[in-house]
């Protein structure tokens, strides 16, 4: 009980930082743009008018969690590698407050920060496809949850590589390389040959708009003439993963990179 209650301080503690961080503002102004820029631009490209589709709008429009979901790794690059870093750890880590306790509360800190930007992510989505078709799909219930699922992942893969990086930097750094650029690729050449891919976790981020339904929806949004371009019907034919599957991958990313973190926070040496 006594462990609980400094659990609950050191989270308390540690996302006061993050509010008064401008970093969390930052994520949450690339999210409004993002979202406002699909509002803007959807009916410039369209002929002035929205997908018949409210599937369709709802899935676009995921652009905004995605984002913040991304944002994550911002709140946790400096979590565990920082104290190192900073030689902050001398401090910190001396206290009558166990390691795990300490890398738990900053990890439940900035799950508290992700939940935050995610909601208002979706707020704007709701009220959005309100607005425009009166109706909220069920289906973004769905996509909020592999949302709040996701960044969970995104935060244990990066607190993963903060518990053995040098620099926060560097933890920053390797967790966007293999989620964006690395695991992206490796999702698209899979998706291309046929093979499956939800354990990738980029496919983690896609899940999101996946269950709005597959690539046909898209249809909707593609300019007159855009659909017999090269690669095109590549793209709107390729096999979606099941969402089940990718599900079980984010929670198996969530708990054995947030275990690791723990595991080799405990072990390892302030000098």
């Amino acid at each position: 009980m006594i462990e609980f209650e400094k659990l609950r301080i050191v989270a308390a503690y540690e996302f006061l930082k993050h509010i008064r961080r401008k970093r969390l503002y930052v994520i949450l102004g690339l999210t409004l743009i993002s979202e406002l820029a699909v509002i803007i631009l959807i009916p410039l490209l369209m002929d002035g008018k929205y997908p018949d589709s409210v599937m369709a709008m709802a899935a676009t429009l995921t652009v905004g969690p995605s984002l913040a979901t991304i944002g994550a790794v911002f709140f946790a690059g400096d979590a565990i590698a920082g104290e190192f870093e900073g030689r902050t750890g001398f401090i910190l880590f001396t206290n009558p407050v166990k390691r795990t306790t300490l890398i738990l509360g900053k990890y439940l800190a900035s799950c508290a920060a992700v939940i935050l930007l995610v909601i208002f992510g979706y707020v704007i989505t709701d009220i959005t496809l309100f607005a425009i078709y009166g109706e909220v799909p069920s289906e973004t219930f769905n996509s909020f949850g592999l949302c709040l699922l996701f960044g969970g992942a995104v935060l244990s893969i990066t607190f993963f590589f903060s518990s053995i990086s040098k620099g926060s930097m560097g933890a920053t750094v390797i967790t966007l390389v293999l989620i964006m650029v690395i695991s992206n690729i490796v999702e698209s050449v899979l998706a291309m040959a046929g093979e499956q891919y939800f354990y990738l976790p980029s496919v983690g981020g896609d899940s999101i708009a996946l269950v709005y339904g597959g690539a046909e929806l898209y249809q909707n949004l593609i300019p007159a003439g855009a659909a017999s371009r090269p690669g095109m019907e590549a793209f709107l034919n390729m096999k979606v993963p099941d969402i089940g599957y990718i599900a079980y991958s984010m929670t198996g990313y969530l708990v054995v990179c947030l275990g690791l973190s723990l595991w080799i926070s405990r072990r390892r040496q302030l000098a």
